[in-house]
């Protein structure tokens, strides 16, 4: 019967210490482990957008050594009152994209803004563009968004 006790005593002290255990390292995510979704371009648009939106789109390149560029578009099928495009970069913190900031480039009576961003940017970590895009004319307001594909920036 004390040998039962012993071992019964000794099951229950690793479960609690397995349990608390896992706990402790369970606390920080990953950082480098790719994003679950929405590591893709893709774009995003309201039905009320296409009388004079013909298309938008960002990017993201890397240059090598932590710095990337932005780049992004907005286009329209004729000289518009205003046109932007607003770049975003953004950086996964392990379980969602955070905003690190924002660019506007803008354009009055053209058909087209377009924007170049560089930046420095942390190694070891997640980036992507978000990009907002606009254009009004003749009181009509378009939106759309886009998306870069993600990329990592390695340590080195």
């Amino acid at each position: 019967m004390k040998g039962f006790r012993k071992g019964v005593l000794s099951l229950v002290m690793m479960v609690v210490f397995l349990t608390a255990t896992s706990t402790v390292y369970a606390g920080q995510p990953d950082l480098k482990a790719p994003p679950p979704e929405q590591s893709k371009a893709y774009k995003e648009i309201g039905i009320e957008s296409l009388q004079y939106l013909q298309d938008w789109n960002c990017n993201l390149i890397p240059s090598g050594g932590g710095k990337i560029n932005l780049t992004g578009y907005t286009r329209a099928y004729q000289n518009v009152d205003y046109i932007m495009v607003k770049l975003y970069l953004q950086r996964w913190n392990g379980s969602s994209w955070v905003d690190l900031g924002g660019w506007p480039f803008e354009e009055y009576n053209a058909s087209e803004a377009e924007g170049l961003k560089g930046l420095e940017v942390l190694k070891g970590y997640y980036y992507r563009v978000r990009a907002e895009h606009s254009l009004t004319h003749d009181g009509t307001t378009e939106p759309a968004k886009s998306y870069s594909d993600s990329y990592y920036v390695d340590i080195e």
